[in-house]
């Protein structure tokens, strides 16, 4: 499956994104990490899903909270739950950029050495 097509997958749910949106952020992905889909389709992947995530963010930043008497309305952290999810996907593609998401940690040494 390409990049594109995941990508959609994972948006098909989301207002609004169109096929020529998942093609320019494929794009700006590759041209950003300077990696094509050939040589690592994960990280090209999460990148992608990192600007889709940005992108879909800054659309809803104006989204609003209303009450009125028994009505309410709030969509006030919509841009606050996509930024999330676009600090999730960097983290993803981070992992996959250093290495096919194997990642390493080293505790210290007990004696501060």
């Amino acid at each position: 499956m390409s990049v594109a097509e995941r990508l959609k997958n994972r948006l098909q749910n989301v207002s609004g994104v169109t096929d020529a949106d998942i093609e320019a952020w494929v794009s700006e992905a590759e041209h950003e990490a300077d990696l094509t889909e050939a040589e690592n389709a994960d990280a090209v992947f999460y990148l992608a899903l990192t600007i889709a995530y940005e992108f879909i963010a800054t659309n809803t930043a104006n989204y609003f909270k209303y009450t009125d008497g028994e009505e309410s309305v709030d969509k006030s952290m919509v841009f606050d739950n996509y930024m999330k999810l676009a600090e999730q996907a960097r983290k993803q593609y981070r992992k996959y950029r250093r290495g096919r998401g194997a990642s390493q940690t080293h505790v210290g040494r007990a004696d501060c050495r």
